[in-house]
């Protein structure tokens, strides 16, 4: 489960920028496609320092690294011609080298689409080198639909495909993270490790929760969560001492922008029981431990939520004064 998050590029993301948008360039030039320039143009850090100064201009950061990059605009576009202000276009969809296959394109669409639904736009558009069968067919997968062709009115030019889907919103996944801790200061996290699917080779420790169901509260779900991924059934929950809000790729591949909520959990017994657990979360579900703070700070395996020491401090899961 990396952590996957977009943010607005600026002038500091220039040099990588150039990067990513050569690693995609070359990928084309693989294919025949020259939409970009020939092997060997490319772009140039001034070009990529303008077209961020002038459009809106996103990067995708994987556990912190700048993967992937795009620009989404909300003017009329060329090869689209004089439109009413009912979608949103897609340019310069460019993955890093060696981070292909990893989902990001769908990832960079699926969250296109979320904000261009947020302003009542209802098509997500883009196009590409017609000739360029591969991309076609990606675009396809997507469930992108050919709907014209521009060609360029010059000699030579080249006839682009143009795309368009309806600008669906991702689906809010509500959720309620258990911080379930003992007299002795230390605090439950599961092992996940995925064998198979989308998610397939990651391993992580996370905390125990799940989804919200209907006509629950986060309160509502936390309990249960706690009896079905644990056996505790005594044990004192908090307020809500904590929010996160991520883009999230399930098991099944769905991308979704999960809410979640954190409880606080104190319970006596450091005893759990597995009887509750699904076939999945028995297949997925690897191991547990019970993690001290100094264990948290020292160790290497990836830990989810990203800065969790830092939000049991918060709470005072890890407080002095807390009675052992």
């Amino acid at each position: 489960m990396a952590s996957k998050s977009i943010r607005r590029a600026t002038g500091d993301d220039v040099p990588v920028l150039t990067q990513i948008r050569n690693d995609a360039h070359a990928r084309k030039v693989m294919y025949g496609d020259y939409a970009w320039g020939k092997d060997g143009h490319g772009f140039s850090e001034n070009w990529v320092r303008n077209n961020v100064s002038q459009s809106e201009v996103y990067v995708v950061e994987l556990e912190g690294t700048p993967v992937a990059t795009f620009s989404l605009v909300l003017d009329e576009d060329k090869h689209w011609g004089s439109q009413e202000p009912i979608a949103g276009y897609v340019h310069g969809l460019s993955v890093r080298k060696d981070f292909n296959g990893r989902g990001l394109g769908s990832l960079m669409l699926d969250w296109c689409g979320d904000k261009i639904s947020a302003l009542n736009r209802r098509f997500i558009r883009l196009d590409c080198a017609g000739h360029n069968a591969k991309l076609c067919a990606y675009y396809e997968s997507l469930g992108f639909i050919r709907v014209g062709q521009y060609a360029e009115p010059e000699a030579g030019g080249y006839v682009w495909s143009l795309y368009e889907k309806f600008a669906n919103p991702l689906r809010k996944r509500p959720s309620a993270r258990l911080l379930i801790t003992t007299p002795k200061r230390r605090v439950l996290l599961f092992r996940f490790a995925h064998k198979s699917g989308p998610l397939a080779g990651e391993a992580y420790w996370a905390t125990p929760g799940g989804g919200v169901e209907h006509g629950e509260t986060f309160a509502d779900a936390a309990i249960r969560e706690l009896r079905e991924e644990t056996g505790i059934r005594k044990a004192r929950l908090s307020q809500p001492m904590g929010r996160r809000e991520l883009l999230l790729q399930l098991p099944d591949g769905e991308h979704v922008f999960a809410v979640e909520q954190y409880f606080v959990v104190d319970t006596d017994t450091e005893s759990i029981s597995r009887d509750s657990w699904t076939a999945d979360e028995k297949e997925v579900m690897a191991d547990h431990q019970w993690w001290s703070r100094e264990e948290l700070s020292s160790t290497t395996e990836t830990i989810y939520p990203e800065g969790l020491v830092q939000m049991l401090d918060n709470a005072g899961v890890f407080s002095a004064e807390r009675p052992l």
